[in-house]
C-alpha cells in the first residue's frame, strides 16, 4: 500500500507525464502559432471560394483534419492532402 509520500509522488509524476507527454507544451506553442480558419482566409483572400478554402501553396482543395500530436486529439490541424503543408488549426 502506498504512504502519503508514495502516493504524491505518483500523482506527481503522472500530471508530469500528461504534461510533456499527452499535452507537450512545444507543440502546443507550435499549434498556437498556426492561424486559425478566419484568419487563413483574411491573409489569403485568394484561396477563399465562398464556403470552399483552398491550398495557398498549391491551390488544391481537399483537406487533411489530423490531431496535433493523436488521431483523438482535441488540437486539430488542418493540412493540404496534395502538398502536405499545415495551413490552419481547429479544437474540438
Amino acid at each position: 500500500m502506498l504512504t502519503g509520500l508514495g502516493l504524491v509522488t505518483v500523482v506527481l509524476l503522472a500530471a508530469l507525464f500528461w504534461y510533456y507527454v499527452i499535452y507537450n507544451p512545444t507543440a502546443q506553442t507550435d499549434w498556437e502559432r498556426l492561424p486559425t480558419l478566419a484568419q487563413y482566409r483574411q491573409r489569403h483572400p485568394q484561396c477563399a471560394r465562398g464556403e470552399q478554402t483552398l491550398c495557398c501553396h498549391c491551390g488544391a482543395a481537399e483537406h487533411l483534419d489530423l490531431g496535433l500530436l493523436q488521431y483523438t486529439d482535441w488540437r486539430r490541424q488542418i493540412m493540404c492532402r496534395q502538398c502536405k503543408n499545415r495551413l490552419w488549426r481547429e479544437s474540438d
